[in-house]
């Protein structure tokens, strides 16, 4: 491989997994070299921090309770109507703290022979002999940069094209000392976003997001503090977070770069989240391997193509459902409204949803079974929930 140092700028799930998947192979090499700059090993994120099935399956040790997860296998979903469907998954979810899974991974990657570096890239540059680093302590240098210092990174603009406002979604929570079994999603009419508790080990991370511009900080809170209250989520003792993760427009993914000379972005520097569920740690993981594969074919200009068609169209394809799900009406109710009344009344669309938790299936062939279950549904049990839907007074 003409690089024989690589400076990966991030040690969360994404830039940690690249550093170990290139660090098992060339990385051992004599004069080798695969440095993560980490400021803050293992430091704690705003997010639920779920990995769903098809992370588990693809990455074992992560279902392994030793390494610091909690298995969770029930599941309520709520309406805006206070209508709940609560159901058990046929394989659990595994719920992190983030501190404790980037700690997990970093410490992986150190053992397959990467090298943390315990400082903050504040710049960085083409020189003659390639990239110059600077951090806060000293410089250093690198034949190839691979971004994954988040999506809020302000490097990426050296690299490629900044996100717009439109690409984010706000998120604002608590990590509540109390310990559940039942995770809980709440959806709004008329809103991009839901509220949740994800129970870790030890405590819930228990939150709200919401796309930029869809509302301000303050609704934000009102939102969840209700949803708290209803279900007896007490904020005394808790820790307040708050946070911009990316959901890429339509637009956005049609102009997505992920790599160029000398340079790749992954996990939510490249904005691979998927922008329904807000999922994003299976995703930083599975482009980390995807690109250590193109860099050890010493193809860098495969990466974009692979992650493209593994899962990048599917994202972008849920881009374009997002507004669909969220602002979408059927029967006079809300698309999440009647995700969850027809879930609760049919075996089988609650299989679909089973497999939207679960990431089992792409957004195509779900989208499929939904109207295909819905129309079983609404042939069966669904008649009497049709009936009910079109006496019942509209409500907003």
């Amino acid at each position: 491989m003409t690089a024989r140092t690589i400076a990966i700028i991030g040690g969360g799930p994404a830039g940690a997994r690249t550093a170990e998947k290139l660090a098992q192979g060339w990385g051992l090499r004599p004069g080798h070299r695969v440095l993560v700059f980490e400021e803050k090993a293992g430091w704690e994120k705003p997010c639920g921090g779920g990995l769903s099935r098809k992370a588990l399956e693809r990455y074992p040790f992560l279902g392994d309770a030793a390494g610091g997860g909690k298995l969770v296998r029930d599941v309520e979903f709520v309406a805006s109507t206070g209508t709940a469907m609560r159901f058990r998954l046929r394989s659990p979810l595994a719920i992190y703290a983030r501190a404790t899974l980037n700690h997990l991974l970093l410490r992986r990657a150190e053992a397959a022979g990467a090298e943390v570096v315990s400082d903050r890239i504040l710049g960085l540059w083409r020189g003659t002999a390639g990239w110059e680093l600077a951090g806060r302590t000293r410089s250093y240098r690198a034949d190839l940069v691979v971004l994954a210092g988040g999506a809020r990174t302000r490097l990426r603009r050296l690299l490629a094209e900044d996100f717009g406002p439109r690409d984010f979604m706000l998120t604002f929570g608590y990590y509540v000392p109390l310990e559940r079994e039942l995770l809980r999603v709440q959806f709004y009419e008329g809103f991009e976003g839901y509220a949740w508790a994800f129970p870790r080990p030890d405590h819930l991370s228990v939150g709200i997001c919401g796309k930029v511009g869809e509302d301000h900080m303050a609704g934000l809170r009102d939102r969840l503090h209700a949803f708290m209250r209803k279900f007896g989520y007490d904020a005394g003792g808790a820790r307040v977070y708050s946070h911009l993760l990316p959901a890429l427009s339509v637009e956005s993914w049609g102009d997505l770069r992920l790599a160029g000379q000398g340079w790749a972005l992954v996990g939510d520097a490249a904005g691979l989240v998927d922008p329904v569920t807000g999922e994003g740690i299976y995703y930083a993981l599975r482009s980390g391997d995807i690109l250590a594969e193109a860099l050890r074919e010493e193809q860098l200009e495969l990466y974009p193509e692979r992650v493209w068609m593994e899962f990048g169209k599917a994202l972008a394809l849920g881009a374009r459902l997002a507004g669909m799900f969220y602002y979408g009406e059927f029967l006079g109710g809300s698309v999440p409204t009647r995700m969850v009344e027809f879930g609760a009344r049919s075996r089988k669309f609650l299989e679909v949803v089973q497999d939207l938790v679960e990431g089992s299936q792409s957004y195509l062939g779900l989208t499929a079974r939904l109207y295909l279950g819905l129309t079983r549904t609404l042939l069966g049990t669904g008649a009497g929930l049709l009936r009910e839907t079109l006496e019942r007074p509209h409500t907003t």
